[in-house]
């Protein structure tokens, strides 16, 4: 072998050399990068969804059901006056048939003392969910989704030991806040716990968020 074809094997070698190393690195590294990247995104989500959940918990207290769309939670947030109700704790004598006797009851008492928006009560509701630079016009649109890509958003009845509960369903799916980062994490993205960020449930009587 002559010492012209030694260089170019060197060359070669050190060509796949870097390739290989640069393949054991990414390896190494996208799990780690994927890690913070859905934290950040779990994070903003998971929040605007916990707001949305706040917001249709105002909105049953004032119409007795959930929104089943945007339009009107959204609407509803911010042209609406809601009542501030006053709750306290209170106790009377009733006389009990039983023990022939006065016994003291405990009650709460509930009362109307004025008018505020809906969006206000909304933020005094849970002051560290809604920060100052809170809209209600974003509520619906999904962070880091392509513009104007909303949460789905379904409510419905379950039956609990005899009972018809009113809920509802707000989610996003995975790959609608991970869609620019698709092609690069594709295979860490599927092996996700969960294909969907949800709050609610459409088969359970539940609040909480299926990240928790």
């Amino acid at each position: 072998m002559t010492s012209k074809n030694i260089f170019y094997l060197r060359i070669a070698l050190g060509i796949i050399t870097l390739i290989l190393s640069y393949r054991i690195y990414r390896i190494i590294m996208q799990p780690i990068e994927f890690a913070s990247i859905k934290e950040k995104r779990y994070e903003e989500i998971t929040n605007r969804l916990e707001q949305l959940r706040e917001a249709q918990l105002i909105f049953k207290s004032e119409y007795n059901q959930y929104a089943n769309n945007f339009d009107d939670l959204v609407s509803f947030l911010q042209n609406a006056q809601v009542s501030i109700i006053e709750r306290k704790d209170s106790s009377f004598m009733r006389y009990d048939k039983i023990y022939q006797t006065d016994m003291l009851k405990d009650t709460i008492i509930y009362r109307i003392i004025g008018q505020t928006s809906a969006r206000d009560k909304l933020i005094s509701s849970n002051p560290e969910l809604f920060k100052g630079n809170f809209s209600v016009s974003d509520l619906r649109y999904i962070p880091f989704a392509k513009d104007s890509t909303e949460f789905s958003i379904a409510t419905g009845h379950v039956d609990r030991n005899g009972v018809r509960v009113q809920v509802f369903e707000i989610k996003a799916p995975n790959t609608d806040f991970f869609h620019d980062i698709y092609d690069d994490y594709e295979s860490l993205i599927l092996g996700l716990r969960i294909n969907a960020l949800a709050i609610g449930s459409l088969t359970e009587p539940t609040l909480s968020g299926n990240w928790k």
